[in-house]
Protein backbone atom coordinates (compact mmCIF):
# COMPACT_ATOMS: atom_id res chain seq x y z
CA UNK A 1 0.00 0.00 0.00
CA UNK A 2 1.26 3.59 -0.79
CA UNK A 3 0.27 6.76 -0.17
CA UNK A 4 -0.97 9.18 -3.37
CA UNK A 5 -1.95 12.93 -4.16
CA UNK A 6 -4.73 13.81 -5.77
CA UNK A 7 -5.62 17.20 -6.99
CA UNK A 8 -8.74 18.32 -8.33
CA UNK A 9 -9.62 21.40 -10.37
CA UNK A 10 -12.97 23.15 -8.29
CA UNK A 11 -14.39 26.61 -10.05
CA UNK A 12 -13.03 28.81 -7.37
CA UNK A 13 -16.06 30.38 -6.88
CA UNK A 14 -17.36 27.36 -5.62
CA UNK A 15 -16.40 28.07 -1.91
CA UNK A 16 -18.63 26.60 0.54
CA UNK A 17 -21.38 25.78 -0.94
CA UNK A 18 -24.07 22.81 -0.98
CA UNK A 19 -21.71 20.87 -3.25
CA UNK A 20 -19.03 19.97 -0.62
CA UNK A 21 -21.70 16.90 0.72
CA UNK A 22 -21.92 15.68 -2.67
CA UNK A 23 -18.24 15.26 -3.08
CA UNK A 24 -18.05 13.62 0.21
CA UNK A 25 -20.52 11.65 0.14
CA UNK A 26 -18.98 10.64 -3.77
CA UNK A 27 -15.84 10.10 -2.44
CA UNK A 28 -17.13 7.83 0.36
CA UNK A 29 -19.23 5.76 -2.29
CA UNK A 30 -16.44 5.61 -4.25
CA UNK A 31 -13.67 4.05 -1.46
CA UNK A 32 -13.04 0.38 -1.16
CA UNK A 33 -11.50 -1.44 1.82
CA UNK A 34 -8.35 -1.10 0.21
CA UNK A 35 -8.37 2.45 -1.83
CA UNK A 36 -9.93 5.00 0.09
CA UNK A 37 -9.36 8.76 0.95
CA UNK A 38 -7.12 9.82 4.35
CA UNK A 39 -7.67 13.35 4.16
CA UNK A 40 -8.63 16.17 1.93
CA UNK A 41 -7.42 19.77 1.96
CA UNK A 42 -9.98 22.66 0.35
CA UNK A 43 -8.30 25.74 -1.20
CA UNK A 44 -11.60 26.61 -2.69
CA UNK A 45 -9.94 30.82 -3.60
CA UNK A 46 -7.66 28.77 -5.97
CA UNK A 47 -9.42 26.58 -7.62
CA UNK A 48 -8.26 23.17 -5.99
CA UNK A 49 -8.53 20.37 -3.67
CA UNK A 50 -5.69 17.97 -2.66
CA UNK A 51 -6.51 14.07 -1.01
CA UNK A 52 -4.24 12.21 0.24
CA UNK A 53 -5.10 8.54 -0.89
CA UNK A 54 -4.05 4.96 1.18
CA UNK A 55 -3.98 2.62 -1.99
CA UNK A 56 -2.04 -0.04 -3.40
CA UNK A 57 -1.58 1.75 -6.93
CA UNK A 58 -2.29 4.72 -8.70
CA UNK A 59 -4.56 2.84 -11.14
CA UNK A 60 -6.80 1.69 -8.42
CA UNK A 61 -7.85 5.27 -7.73
CA UNK A 62 -8.36 5.68 -10.76
CA UNK A 63 -10.67 2.69 -10.79
CA UNK A 64 -12.76 3.41 -7.94
CA UNK A 65 -13.25 7.44 -9.15
CA UNK A 66 -14.04 6.04 -12.39
CA UNK A 67 -16.61 3.53 -11.50
CA UNK A 68 -18.44 5.29 -8.11
CA UNK A 69 -16.82 8.52 -7.72
CA UNK A 70 -17.89 12.42 -7.70
CA UNK A 71 -18.35 14.23 -10.80
CA UNK A 72 -14.67 16.20 -10.42
CA UNK A 73 -12.26 16.82 -12.34
CA UNK A 74 -8.64 15.49 -11.41
CA UNK A 75 -5.46 17.27 -12.17
CA UNK A 76 -3.51 14.63 -11.72
CA UNK A 77 -2.41 11.53 -9.03
CA UNK A 78 1.33 11.78 -7.42
CA UNK A 79 3.21 9.76 -5.54
CA UNK A 80 3.49 11.05 -2.16
CA UNK A 81 5.09 11.27 0.92
CA UNK A 82 3.72 12.31 4.76
CA UNK A 83 6.10 14.15 6.90
CA UNK A 84 4.41 14.62 10.04
CA UNK A 85 6.31 17.91 11.33
CA UNK A 86 5.12 17.88 15.03
CA UNK A 87 6.39 14.85 15.32
CA UNK A 88 9.50 15.50 13.80
CA UNK A 89 9.64 18.25 16.21
CA UNK A 90 9.24 15.98 19.11
CA UNK A 91 12.04 13.52 17.52
CA UNK A 92 14.47 15.93 16.24
CA UNK A 93 14.04 18.44 19.20
CA UNK A 94 13.56 21.33 16.72
CA UNK A 95 11.58 24.65 17.14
Amino acid sequence: MGKFLMIHVIDPKMGKTDAYPSIIKGVLAASTEDTYCITSWVAGGAGKIACLWEAPSEQSIIDVFAAKGPDLPIEGIYPATVIDWAEMKKTMGGG
